[in-house]
């Protein structure tokens, strides 16, 4: 194989990866969610992109440019990926509050259907 060659696979590889970061962070974001996934599932949606990345080799293509401007830098003792940007998910209201609706509105119709 000509260096040519694997320059290109890997910046193939980069690209495809490049585009599965900014898609699951633009989902997280559309759903308000937390902005992070696991490695493994990272890496299961990479390799079924046919993109060949392992556990290994994670940590060194998440420092790389270009995927270091849209993750955070892996944590050695985490198995978490964290995408760039607002971390915490937007909520409405609190859990509290949220169990206080359901009750209220589970007793509305509990007296509805007397």
């Amino acid at each position: 194989m000509r260096l040519r060659e694997f320059a290109e696979t890997h910046n193939n590889d980069a690209l495809k990866l490049t585009a599965l970061s900014q898609f699951l962070s633009d989902r997280a974001n559309d759903e308000a969610a937390s902005k992070q996934i696991s490695k493994q599932a990272f890496i299961d949606l990479a390799q079924s992109m046919g993109v060949n990345v392992t556990a290994a080799n994670l940590g060194d293509m998440v420092g790389s440019e270009p995927l270091s401007n849209l993750l955070e830098p892996l944590d050695p003792g985490s198995n978490i990926i964290s995408f760039k940007g607002d971390t915490e998910a937007v909520t409405g209201m609190s859990v509290d509050q949220a169990h206080n609706v359901v009750d209220s509105n589970a007793k509305a119709a509990m007296k509805r259907r007397q």
